[in-house]
């Protein structure tokens, strides 16, 4: 099986805002299901490559991203968002080192990737899953092995898709042209804007959120940062070595099938004496939150308190919250996005449980209030 992690938003930001000097912007209307929505009626019957939502002749050195696949349960509204970050420039080809390259200025050890299919340059990148829950307010990542995470990116996407390319009645767009001087060529920059119902004032629209804090974890990093004087990294360094034995005998180990380079691993542990802020433990957190794989017997991250000799791993103080899914078949690159949302459903309550205890607990103290 293939485990997608997950790590949840919070939205801070969704709908449309009026604009004001200096002061908190307000917000008049639109939801995150009325933009998801809006964007997936956009999508819906486009070709793959009409799918991103700025343009891509005048923004080239922009990563782009793609819409692959979108379902919505019509019972949750919840919404799983597969899209697609792609590599390498407008031609699809993509830079590399060969793999048995020397350290040095040889141009000959670098390559070029160019995929062609049925004549044409493919589109080479990597998926990225979303998982959006319109009533607790949250967007989820999920991140397989052979996916990518990039929240800023689908904020991006969204917000681009409903300045750009989505219809509203009360919007305006207004563009100015400039030279830019990087890129040493003319641009042009649209500023969009929208008029309130009563054409009193002005909105713009917004998207955005932040990692999801909740208030177990907040008091866990509080006393945990106070407590730790050492940090302890497992890692794992492997090294080649070339066979140095005579010709003939090189020659014999070919005949064999033997390979004349072998490839040596050792496990290293790392304890450095640090002390670390809350913020810096935060950090470090969500980092191994993405990072770490429950499947490794000795790559991992800890700490020590004080003249104890005792190492306490960091997963026993992180949640990771993970849905697993049948291995892609050689046919696949990618999950569909029903198949993913299918799997979230059936497990919905319990990877929403420490989502929801918190929000249950926010409401009661506002009760007791």
């Amino acid at each position: 099986m293939e485990r997608g992690l997950i790590s949840f938003f919070e939205v801070n930001e969704c709908g449309f805002y009026r604009m004001r000097n200096n002061k908190d912007s307000e917000h008049v209307e639109g939801s995150l299901t009325d933009s998801l929505t809006l964007v997936e009626e956009w999508v819906k019957n486009r070709d793959f490559t009409q799918t991103v939502p700025w343009d891509v002749e005048s923004s080239p050195k922009r990563t782009q991203i793609y819409c692959k696949d979108i379902a919505v349960d019509p019972a949750s509204k919840n919404v799983v968002f597969v899209l697609w970050k792609r590599y390498g420039d407008d031609s699809g080809k993509v830079k590399g080192i060969a793999p048995d390259a020397k350290f040095g200025s040889n141009p000959e050890d670098s390559i070029k990737i160019e995929a062609k299919v049925k004549g044409q340059n493919a589109i080479l990148g990597e998926p990225m899953y979303y998982w959006f829950i319109p009533e607790l307010n949250i967007v989820a990542s999920i991140n397989f092995p052979h996916s990518v995470a990039s929240t800023t990116d689908v904020c991006n996407y969204i917000k681009r898709c409903i300045d750009l390319r989505i219809y509203h009645p009360r919007k305006k767009v207004v563009e100015q042209v400039s030279f830019n001087q990087f890129s040493n060529r003319e641009q042009t920059v649209k500023r969009v804007i929208y008029k309130s119902k009563d054409d009193k004032f002005s909105m713009n629209y917004k998207f955005d959120v932040h990692m999801k804090e909740l208030s177990s974890q907040k008091a866990n990093i509080k006393n945990l940062s106070r407590k730790i004087t050492h940090i302890v990294v497992r890692d794992t360094i492997s090294t080649v070595k070339e066979d140095q034995k005579d010709s003939c005998f090189r020659l014999f180990d070919l005949i064999q099938g033997k390979s004349l380079k072998k490839k040596f691993q050792k496990q290293v542990e790392i304890i450095e004496e640090r002390r670390l802020s809350e913020e810096e433990l935060k950090s470090m957190l969500e980092v191994y939150h993405q990072e770490f794989k429950q499947t490794d017997t000795w790559n991992n991250v800890g700490f020590r308190e004080g003249g104890n000799d005792t190492t306490r791993w960091f997963n026993k103080y992180v949640s990771k919250e993970h849905v697993l899914m049948e291995p892609l078949d050689k046919k696949s690159n990618f999950y569909s996005a029903k198949s993913l949302l299918n799997e979230l459903q059936k497990s919905r309550s319990d990877l929403l449980q420490t989502v929801t205890s918190e929000c249950d607990e926010l409401v009661s103290v506002a009760v007791g209030e």
